[in-house]
Order: structure tokens, then C-alpha cells, then sequence
């Protein structure tokens, strides 16, 4: 798939780098990695912008180019200029390019012909564990929990488009206080179906989820639990509360269009292999946990702290965290910190090469110390990505929605779906950045009107099917030779695509791959969101255009080579926005209802 952007940024480094000869100067490689090469914000002035002289100016000022503007001029006499049909000087020092059609047309004819867009060369099979969508196994998938989850699914989907090896994973904490909660809860729903009259108090799950779970667990067990001692009873039930309430939430993942490929028991994998302990001696070996106490002697009053019994700790301050950070109690049990280190260890003996790991904003304490982790761990060779994702407020007509587990009165991603549906909810997520507060109105959401953009968004793709159509109806034999050029490796057919808003729309599909790669890098997916309403946008006016004047319709039958390359503007634009809407997990309408 040609990048034009990248193309433009290797011509220029390489002109660059001979201006620096010319001086007798070493460019300074960190300095290159800041050039940018982007769409023009003023169609007047080009097609591309860079900003490489003004980034760069830094290393010349020992020499006689000593602002931007001249350094700028070196460049462009150094620069090839092949695909170039203009250039200047903008500003301070900003280089404008307007790029020959002859390079734009090859663009669109090759995404056109595409069935799938993929830029593999990025991620070069290296491999990514992704664990994300991992609520304690307490209750069903709320509403609270889709921003995280759809954002990490999407996430992988784009990793593994730019050629990545992810692996998805689903971490079942199922250790620690709250699975007792969930197990006397359930208990209590088993006491209820073998006909006993029960009362939740407070502290235990009331959910009406866990009814069934209680019909369930007598069906597998029958009435002997009753004679049993309350830890026996926990223990007797533990694997199979845990099993069906991890199976609750596998289905309404499965609802959100989300499959992980592996699912990791804390317990099982950690705790009941003494993991946590060897992974903690290890780091004891390397100088990295020491016993001692994480509270001051004494209060800012000067009394005597009462807590001052010995934990063993984690010396998180040496890696710029602000306190160092407990990973067994005074008890000697592990904390839950205590787990996260042995689970980074496992990502790190399983094969990962990158560890990605969308977190809520409530867990940002976890960035510094489990960088740190990882560091040490791998000896610096595993890199860590946590990815801080805000919170998300749905509100129907004006009142937001309250969710609560243990109040049992929380809104499920199930009942979401099934107002408005798994593609809403998966696009509507994606138009904030994850790191952004979000309120999602559930009727506005549903609604279609350009304000909605997953409707506007599939409208263009269902207008590109609808024109397909008319066309393979109209004139059968006209629309076979259309795609007759799909064999042939010209694209000078497209040079009759002279109209504004064609250059306007060919501009912005060629923008697609340096979009993919923004968004991968940046690790923010909600960037394709904004691409494709803007793809949306341009190809709407376009439609309306041809409403107006009918030299600018998509066909026009006395005219095949104009019809020829308007479909094929089409299929490129079509092609775009189908490999925009399969990333984010959702599957193209190509007819509106």
C-alpha cells in the first residue's frame, strides 16, 4: 500500500542529509524522528506540508543557513522532485507541496482494487499480549465496563492490521476478598432455590444474576450442601460459581463482539503454583524488596503512628513512584500488586515482546510501578503500554444512568445492546479520545441524522453499494468493463477526475495508510473514527453536487471513461471506509433501510 506521506518524509530526509554533507554537519538523528509530513491545512497552499527546516535549523547554526527559510531553500534544491508539481516556501520556514496527480491516481487505484487494506510492514509479527475487558468475575458486563473493553478489542484489531501477533487476554481475578463475597452471595441464591427464605445483607451481591446461579448450583450439587460447614461449602462451590460467572461474562462480551484468545485464572496460574513468591524472591535477588513499613513513625500531630507493623515491600520510589509499594501484608499474604508482578512475569516467559494494558483512570497509580516491573523483569528487553481510559456516563433523556454491583440495580452492556445495538455502541465509543470524559446519550445514539456518526459514516458506504448497484442494473455490459481495468496496472484513466471535491475526497483517501499509522502508534484507534466522518463528509457534498448538476453524477451513461474513473473513486472511498468499519469490529450496511 503506497504512503505518499512517507514517501515525501524519505525524499526529504535524503535531501537533507546532503545539505548537511554540503556543511560538513552530522544530523542529529533524534531531531529527524520530529519531522512531520501532513495534509496542508490551506488547500491553496499544497497538498502537503513539512516542517522539516524549522526542525532541523538546530543543527545549522554553524553554518551560513542560519534560518529556516534558507535551510528550507537548500532542501528543496536537494530535493526530488518526480512527483512534485509545486513547491515553496510558506511562513517561517514551512515546505508546501502540491503533488502530481499522476502519484494520487496510483494511490486510488490500488486501495480501490484492494479487498483488504494492510500495512504489515509496521508490526512485523512482533508480539503484543493485550489484556483488557477484565472486571472481577463478580457479575455481568455493565455499561461502565464497554469504554475499556470495546477500546482494547478495536486496539488489537488495528495492531494485528499493521501486521502485529496479538494475543488477547482475559485475566479472571479470581482471588481475593471479593470472590468470598461473591461465593456467599451465590450461596445464599442456592439456600433460596432449595425453597429456604433468605436475607442479603449488606456487603453481599444482591443481583438478580445470581438467582440463576443458585438454581445451578443445586442442580450440580443437590441439597447436601446444607449439611455442610460454611468454609467447606465455599470450597465445595468455588471452581463452579467462578466457571459460570466467567461464562455470563464470555456471552455478554460475545454480544459486544469481543473473543478473547486466552483466559487466565489468577488462582489457578499464580496462587496454586506459587508463582507470586518466586516471582517476588527474584526480585529479593536483585535488591528489590526489603522488609519495613510504608507508614511515618509519627502524625503530623507528633502522635505515635498505631500501624507500624512490618511488610514487605516493592522499592517502587527507584523507578519515580511516590511511595514504595507493599507486596506482602504482615500476614504474609500477597497483595494484589503482589499478583500483578507475577502475572507481568508470565506475559514475559509466555513470549511477549510488548505488554498493552487498557486501564481506568482509578488504576493510573499502576503506570510507574508496573513500568518498573517490567523493566526489571525482562531486563529492560519487554516494553509496557498502560493505556489510561476516563470513564463514561450514559444518560437517557437527561438523567444518567447509575450502576452499582453490590446495589444489584446496575444498567449491563446487554441492555445497551439491545437498545441500540453492538455497532453503535462499538462506533460511538470510539469517537472520544479514550483519555477524554464521555457522556453517551442512548437517543441520540440511535438516531439518523449527520449528528449521528456511525449512521453518517455507513450511509457513505450504503450510497457507494447503491451506485454499484444502479450501475451492474442499468448497464450490465458498461459496469463488466469497468472492472475489466481491475486486471490492468494503469491508473491514467483517473486523470479525468478534475472537479474540486474529487481532488478533495482522492486527497483524503490517500491519506488513509498515514492515518493507520497514527493511530497505531498513538495507540488511539478513535482516529480512524474521525477519518472516516471526514471521509463521510467529503463524499456526501460530492453526492449533493451531482444532485445539482448533472455533470458531476457518479454515472453518465454517454461518458465511460468518466464514469469509469468516478467508480473507481468510489470503490477506493468504499473500500476505506469498509476497512475502517471492519478494524472497529463492525460489518459494513450496504443498504439502508
Amino acid at each position: 500500500m503506497i504512503n505518499i506521506f512517507n514517501i515525501f518524509k524519505e525524499q526529504f530526509i535524503d535531501a537533507i542529509d546532503k545539505v548537511a554533507k554540503d556543511c560538513n554537519i552530522i544530523l542529529d538523528q533524534n531531531l529527524l524522528k520530529n519531522i512531520v509530513i501532513e495534509p496542508a491545512k490551506d488547500r491553496s497552499h499544497g497538498d502537503i506540508a513539512c516542517n522539516i527546516a524549522m526542525v532541523m535549523i538546530k543543527n545549522f547554526t554553524s553554518s551560513n543557513l542560519k534560518n529556516p527559510r534558507l535551510l528550507a531553500q537548500q532542501i528543496i534544491n536537494n530535493l526530488n522532485k518526480v512527483s512534485i508539481a509545486k513547491i515553496d516556501i510558506a511562513g517561517a520556514g514551512f515546505i508546501n507541496i502540491k503533488i502530481k496527480k499522476r502519484l494520487l491516481q496510483e494511490v486510488i487505484f490500488d486501495i480501490a482494487i484492494a479487498k483488504e487494506i494492510k500495512l504489515e510492514s509496521i508490526g512485523q509479527s512482533v508480539k503484543i499480549n493485550l489484556e483488557y475487558a477484565s472486571p472481577n468475575p463478580t457479575g455481568p458486563i455493565h455499561v461502565g465496563h464497554t469504554r475499556g473493553a470495546i477500546y482494547g478489542d478495536v486496539l488489537g484489531n488495528l495492531l494485528e492490521k499493521v501486521g502485529y501477533e496479538v494475543l488477547r487476554e482475559y485475566y479472571i481475578n479470581d482471588a481475593g476478598a471479593q470472590i468470598e463475597v461473591l461465593l456467599k452471595s451465590a450461596y445464599l441464591r442456592y439456600l433460596e432455590a432449595c425453597g429456604d427464605k433468605i436475607e442479603i445483607t449488606e456487603g453481599l451481591y444482591p443481583g438478580e444474576y445470581l438467582i440463576d446461579i443458585g438454581k445451578k448450583i443445586k442442580k450440580q450439587f443437590g441439597v447436601r450442601l446444607k449439611n455442610l460447614e460454611e468454609s467447606q461449602i465455599l470450597t465445595e462451590i468455588r471452581d463452579f460459581v467462578v466457571e459460570q460467572m466467567v461464562d455470563l461474562i464470555k456471552t455478554d462480551l460475545l454480544a459486544l463482539g469481543i473473543k478473547h484468545d486466552n483466559y487466565f485464572s489468577e488462582k489457578k496460574e499464580l496462587h496454586d503454583q506459587n508463582k507470586i513468591l518466586e516471582t517476588i524472591n527474584f526480585l529479593r535477588i536483585k535488591g528489590l524488596i526489603y522488609e519495613g513499613t510504608t507508614q511515618e513513625p509519627f502524625t503530623q500531630k507528633g502522635q505515635k503512628n498505631s500501624n507500624q507493623e512490618e511488610q514487605t515491600l516493592f522499592k517502587s520510589t527507584d523507578f519515580g513512584d511516590d511511595q514504595d509499594r507493599v507486596v506482602l501484608k504482615s500476614d504474609k499474604t500477597p497483595t494484589y500488586f503482589a499478583g500483578d508482578i507475577a502475572y507481568t512475569q508470565s506475559k514475559i516467559n509466555r513470549g511477549a515482546n510488548i505488554l498493552i494494558m487498557p486501564l481506568g483512570y482509578d488504576h493510573a497509580g499502576y503506570v510507574k510501578r508496573l513500568t518498573a516491573v517490567t523493566k526489571v523483569l525482562s531486563n529492560d528487553k519487554v516494553k509496557i503500554k498502560i493505556i489510561l481510559c476516563q470513564l463514561v456516563k450514559f444518560v437517557k433523556d437527561g438523567q444518567p444512568l447509575k450502576m452499582s454491583k453490590r446495589a444489584g440495580n446496575f444498567i449491563t452492556a446487554k441492555d445497551v445492546i439491545d437498545e441500540i445495538g453492538a455497532d453503535v455502541l462499538r462506533f460511538t465509543m470510539l469517537t472520544r479520545k479514550n483519555d477524554a470524559p464521555f457522556d453517551f446519550d442512548l437517543v441520540k445514539a440511535v438516531e439518523q441524522s449527520k449528528d449521528n456518526p456511525v449512521f453518517y459514516v455507513q450511509y457513505a458506504h450504503a450510497r457507494c453499494c447503491s451506485i454499484l448497484r444502479n450501475l451492474k442494473k442499468d448497464n450490465l455490459e458498461f459496469y463488466n468493463q469497468i472492472f475489466e481495468v481491475t486486471k490492468q496496472k494503469n491508473a491514467d484513466f483517473l486523470n479525468l477526475l478534475n472537479d474540486e471535491g474529487e481532488i478533495e475526497l482522492m486527497l483524503k483517501i490517500a491519506n488513509f495508510p498515514r492515518i493507520i499509522e497514527m493511530a497505531t502508534n498513538s495507540f488511539e484507534p478513535h482516529r480512524l473514527a474521525f477519518y472516516a466522518q471526514d471521509l463521510a463528509s467529503s463524499f456526501h457534498g460530492l453526492w449533493h453536487k451531482g444532485s445539482e448538476d448533472s455533470k458531476l453524477k457518479f454515472i453518465i451513461n454517454d461518458n465511460y471513461d468518466l464514469t469509469k474513473a468516478r467508480i473507481f473513486l468510489v470503490l477506493a472511498l468504499k473500500n476505506s471506509i469498509a476497512n475502517i468499519l471492519d478494524i472497529f469490529g463492525i460489518k459494513p450496511i450496504n443498504e439502508m433501510k
